[in-house]
């Protein structure tokens, strides 16, 4: 829904683009309207059949630029009534039915919903890996922080106790107490 409104200018520009289009296929047909003249042929049942089919091509053009899907075609007539050259064609089974464009469209957004909605759910998948990712290295961290702290009370327990049994360094800890220690005066 961002995109939509950081592009506004470019979607009405689209639109405005697409609505003229329109307008001028719509304003086409009616110029080009004007009647083309038609070829006489010598055979009245091959200038019949030119013009069904002529009339045919041009209800399907119209079917279609209107959006309409172009329904089945028209039984062919026996193979009596068609010229030689068309007996020995085999006829097509029907061509799968064409989509009208809102269909398409309509198609194309739910693609589109189906790929947004996949690519939410693999944003989450990441998005709780990370967060899992994170949690890891923190226990990690508290772990060897944990562990240094256990090492270093361990260290000074035993440096104390060293020191308390040395004669000579418990001589040096009550100068030490003396000297840096509050002054006799203020002491309890």
């Amino acid at each position: 829904m961002d995109w939509v409104s950081d592009h506004l200018q470019l979607i009405i520009a689209v639109a405005g683009a697409v609505a003229w289009w329109l307008n001028q296929r719509r304003q086409a047909p009616e110029g080009a309207a004007e009647p083309t003249p038609e070829k006489h042929f010598e055979d009245p049942q091959l200038a019949d059949r030119t013009r069904r089919i002529r009339e045919e091509i041009q209800r399907k053009i119209e079917q279609r630029s209107r959006g309409y899907t172009v329904p089945a075609a028209l039984p062919l007539p026996d193979s009596a009534e068609l010229p030689p050259i068309l007996r020995e064609v085999e006829p097509r089974p029907p061509a799968a039915p064409t989509l009208s464009r809102s269909a398409k469209s309509h198609l194309e957004a739910q693609r589109t919903a189906e790929m947004l909605e996949q690519q939410a759910a693999l944003g989450e998948q990441l998005r709780l890996a990370q967060e899992l990712k994170a949690a890891v290295r923190r226990t990690q961290f508290e772990t060897e922080i944990s562990s240094k702290e256990e090492m270093a009370a361990v260290a000074v327990r035993s440096a104390l106790g060293d020191d308390l049994t040395n004669p000579v360094s418990l001589r040096r800890a009550f100068i030490l107490r003396e000297v840096l220690g509050p002054p006799v005066a203020l002491r309890p």
